[in-house]
């Protein structure tokens, strides 16, 4: 073989490794791009050409120089490879708008001189909308102050909760009465398992009770159980009732106010005495148990009309809690929406957000059902909003009728007694959307059932 075969046979291997090479770094998914020592485009792999989304044609033989100034990149690791002789790594703007992280890195020959400057770019922009989607749930988080406790149900912004959430864990270690008070809906069950899970009973019993969704009949049946075959009915093995089925726990009476003063005077004797006595049986049954109650009526004002003990007030009313409508501690509006959407996404598995202006309509919003009105509000919202933002349009009509309504008003559009009159009428039928019988409706507006019957008779003929 003659000098120039070898040559040429030496120079054909070379270029069919380096063709190799570059089939090679086309089947990597990380963009290369490749120039020679002065910055010419010589290599441009297909990674490359589908992050950035321009055809490689447009970059080939054009200079780093010229590539920059044609706005294809904002700026050229190539460049600074070349003139400080070192590799370079930089965020990079690609003219699609991508954010790319890149590394350039110098190729020298035997002559100690850069020869080529190999380039790899790395898509970050869905790395980028990802630590903005953390550092935004963080903000989220920042903003939800929830109260210590195993299940952190109590989610709170305002001074005002804050000190309710301190009073009801200084409570929580005494054995004394506790009477919750606030309008229908407020959380006063959310803070009655409270005192019971920061307390000293906490691995004991929490039986609660709702006083007035039990028949008059049976209420003492359901408190104080009774002995097989007491009466028409009953089990014939007898039956525990909640006062021993809570022993060395808590129980806790919901809607107290509801209870027949008979039955006021048995319970007056049971937290007297700490002892019931079964219907049917002679027997006395040591009892001890925390009691805790709540009401959304005025104690005093059913003292007045005679269907409440003014003795078993008292009895109850050892340490009062009084828990604000929402309407009043607008702070933990925004706090709460984001943590039952949290809560859904935990149920559901999707991730939805409100807009701005649907969270302004709803933080303006007089909530009249309180918490309970907005848990409900954001699971049919959740469910039934299409997209993963929850815009204006998506509110129901009693939301933004009321909108609407301040909105004139504010500008004259209405009267006074008109205004009154539409407030009233979307009142009333969100109540009805929320509640089962018109009864429960009634409790939701704290009204009285006879009244809430005349109202929706006035706007609502059907």
């Amino acid at each position: 073989m003659t000098k120039e075969e070898l040559i040429e046979y030496i120079e054909k291997e070379q270029n069919r490794e380096i063709k190799s090479l570059y089939k090679l770094i086309e089947k990597i998914s990380e963009g290369i791009y490749i120039t020679d020592g002065n910055a010419n485009t010589i290599f441009v792999n297909e990674a490359y050409e589908y992050i950035s989304g321009t055809n490689r044609d447009l970059f080939l033989g054009k200079n780093m120089h010229e590539v920059v100034k044609e706005g294809l990149i904002d700026k050229s690791a190539t460049l600074d490879v070349i003139k400080y002789k070192k590799e370079i790594t930089m965020n990079q703007v690609l003219n699609n708008g991508k954010s790319v992280l890149i590394t350039g890195t110098p190729i020298y020959n035997e002559n100690k001189k850069i020869d080529k400057v190999v380039t790899i770019v790395r898509d970050i922009t869905t790395l980028n909308q990802l630590q903005e989607e953390v550092l935004e749930k963080q903000k989220r988080i920042n903003k939800l102050k929830y109260i210590v406790g195993e299940e952190n149900d109590l989610v709170y912004r305002s001074r005002i909760m804050e000190k309710i959430a301190q009073r009801a864990k200084k409570v929580s270690v005494y054995d004394t009465t506790v009477l919750l008070t606030g309008e229908t809906g407020v959380g006063k069950d959310v803070i009655a398992k409270l005192i019971h899970k920061v307390g000293n009973r906490k691995d004991k019993p929490f039986v609660e009770i709702n006083c007035s969704a039990i028949p008059r009949t049976l209420m003492e049946s359901e408190l104080f159980g009774y002995e097989p075959g007491s009466f028409t009915g009953a089990s014939k093995h007898g039956k525990k009732g909640v006062f021993e089925l809570a022993n060395q726990g808590t129980i806790f009476l919901d809607e107290i106010s509801e209870m027949s003063i008979d039955l006021q005077a048995k319970l007056l004797k049971v937290i007297q005495d700490k002892k019931i006595v079964r219907i049917g049986g002679e027997k006395s049954i040591d009892i001890d148990v925390k009691i805790i109650t709540a009401t959304n009526r005025n104690l005093e004002e059913r003292i007045k009309e005679g269907k409440f003990r003014e003795d078993l007030y008292y009895r109850l009313n050892v340490i009062p809690i009084y828990i604000p409508p929402l309407r009043e501690r607008k702070e933990d509006i925004i706090v709460l929406l984001d943590y039952f959407l949290e809560e859904m996404k935990g149920m559901y598995g999707e991730e939805k957000r409100f807009s701005e202006e649907a969270m302004k309509i709803l933080y303006d919003y007089n909530w009249p059902g309180n918490v309970r009105e907005l848990r409900n509000l954001v699971e049919r919202l959740y469910i039934l909003t299409m997209n993963d933002i929850i815009d204006k349009d998506d509110l129901p009509d009693n939301i933004l009728n009321i909108e609407n309504i301040d909105c004139i008003s504010k500008y004259g559009g209405y009267t006074l007694k008109n205004a009154v009159e539409n407030l009233e009428k979307s009142l009333i039928e969100n109540a009805i959307k929320n509640t089962n019988t018109l009864k429960d409706a009634a409790k939701y507006l704290g009204m009285d059932p006879s009244t809430f019957t005349r109202k929706k008779q006035k706007y609502f003929r059907n």
